[in-house]
C-alpha cells in the first residue's frame, strides 16, 4: 500500500514538473512591419504632418500679429508652438523609414534616434494636452463666472503657466532619457560601429516613474477636458433658450447661431482631442505592464507599428486647428485673410515693377 501511495505520488510529481510553457511568438514579423510602415508613414502620416507644419506657423504668425496681451492669444499660441514641436518630431521619423534615407551611410542606428524623438514628441503631446484643458477650463469659467476669470486668468499667468508645463513635461521624460546613454554600437551586418544608445540594467524601476507620470498627466488632462465641456454645453444651451425668449424674433436668429457655433466648436475640439489622445494613453498603460513591448523588447515589431498610428493620430489632431479657427473665430479669419491679401498684393506690386 506504502508503495503504491509513493508510486502515484511520483508520477504526479513527475507530471508536474514535464508541463510544457508555450513560447512566445512574435505578433509582428519585420516583413509585416515594412509594408504597414510603407503604406501608414510615407503615405497619408507624411502629407499630414507637412499640412501640421504648415498650418501651425500660419497659426503662430496670425496670433503674433493679433498681439499677446489677451490670455486666449497666449494660450493658443503656446498650442500652436507645442503641435509645430510635435509634427516636426514626426515628420524626421517619418523620414527615417523611407528606404532612400535607410539606404544612407549614416554614423548612427536609426531606431535609437527615433527613439529619443518619440519621447520628445511626447513632451510637446502632453504640453498640448495641458494647454487644451487650461483653454477649456478658462472657457468654462467665463461661461460660468465671467466676473472672476479677469482676476483669475491674466497674460502673466498665462504666460507663468506654459512655461511651468513646458518645464514641467520636460522633467518628467528626463527618467527616460537618464536611462538611455549614447553608446558605441558594432552592426555586424556592415561590419562597422555606429553610434547609438544602451539602456541601464535597472531601467525598467527608472521608467515606472516616468511611464507613471505620462499615464497620470494626461488622465487627468483628459477628465479637465470633459467635464469643462460638458459644463460649458450645458451653460450655453440654457443661455441660448433663454434669450430666445427675451429677445426678438430678428435677433433670435443671431443669438441663436452664434452660441451654437460656441457649441460645436466646443464639443469638436474636446471630441477630436480625446479621439486622437486618449490611445496614447492607454499604450502606456500597456508598456508598464508588459515589458515586451519596449523598443529592446520582445515585441518591439508591434510598438513601433503602434505608435506609427499614434502619431497619425496626433498629427491630424495637431494640424486641425487652423480650419477650426477658420470657421468658427471672425477675428482669427479677418487676421488672416489681411495676411494673405497683403502677401498677394505685395507680390503683384513686385511683378509691376518688373514689367
Amino acid at each position: 500500500m506504502w508503495d503504491t501511495n509513493l508510486t502515484k505520488l511520483t508520477i504526479s510529481v513527475n507530471q508536474k514538473q514535464t508541463i510544457i510553457i508555450p513560447a512566445k511568438h512574435v505578433l509582428l514579423t519585420d516583413e509585416a512591419l515594412y509594408y504597414l510602415l510603407l503604406v501608414n508613414l510615407w503615405g497619408p502620416a507624411q502629407a499630414v504632418c507637412v499640412l501640421g507644419i504648415i498650418t501651425n506657423i500660419l497659426n503662430i504668425i496670425v496670433f503674433s500679429k493679433q498681439g499677446v496681451r489677451d490670455t486666449v492669444n497666449i494660450s493658443l499660441l503656446g498650442l500652436a508652438t507645442s503641435d509645430l514641436g510635435s509634427l516636426i518630431t514626426v515628420l524626421y521619423i517619418n523620414i527615417s523609414f523611407m528606404p532612400d534615407f535607410t539606404a544612407l551611410d549614416l554614423p548612427f542606428v536609426g531606431r535609437d534616434v527615433m527613439y529619443i524623438l518619440s519621447w520628445c514628441h511626447v513632451i510637446f503631446t502632453r504640453v498640448s494636452t495641458w494647454i487644451t484643458a487650461y483653454i477649456t477650463l478658462e472657457r468654462c469659467l467665463c461661461v460660468t463666472a465671467p466676473l472672476k476669470v479677469k482676476n483669475l486668468f491674466t497674460p502673466r499667468r498665462t504666460v507663468f503657466y506654459l512655461f511651468f508645463v513646458y518645464v514641467f513635461m520636460l522633467t518628467s521624460v528626463c527618467p527616460v532619457f537618464y536611462t538611455s546613454r549614447a553608446a558605441r554600437i558594432f552592426d555586424s551586418s556592415n561590419n562597422r560601429t555606429l553610434l547609438g544608445i544602451s539602456f541601464l540594467e535597472d531601467r525598467d524601476k527608472i521608467e515606472r516613474v516616468a511611464f507613471m507620470t505620462n499615464n497620470t498627466v494626461p488622465t487627468l488632462a483628459f477628465c479637465t477636458v470633459a467635464i469643462c465641456t460638458a459644463i460649458l454645453v450645458s451653460t450655453l444651451r440654457k443661455k441660448s433658450k433663454w434669450r430666445r425668449k427675451a429677445t426678438t424674433s430678428t435677433a433670435k436668429t443671431v443669438v441663436a447661431d452664434r452660441d451654437g457655433k460656441v457649441v460645436k466648436m466646443v464639443v469638436l475640439i474636446s471630441t477630436i482631442f480625446i479621439i486622437c489622445y486618449f490611445p496614447g494613453a492607454a499604450v502606456f498603460v500597456v508598456m508598464l505592464l508588459d515589458t515586451d513591448l519596449r523598443i529592446d523588447g520582445f515585441q518591439k515589431n508591434m510598438l513601433i507599428a503602434i505608435f506609427s498610428i499614434l502619431f497619425h493620430l496626433e498629427s491630424i489632431n495637431a494640424s486641425v486647428n487652423i480650419f477650426i479657427y477658420l470657421s468658427m473665430s471672425s477675428k482669427f479669419r479677418l487676421t488672416f485673410k489681411n495676411m494673405m491679401c497683403f502677401k498677394c498684393n505685395k507680390q503683384s506690386g513686385c511683378k509691376k515693377q518688373n514689367k
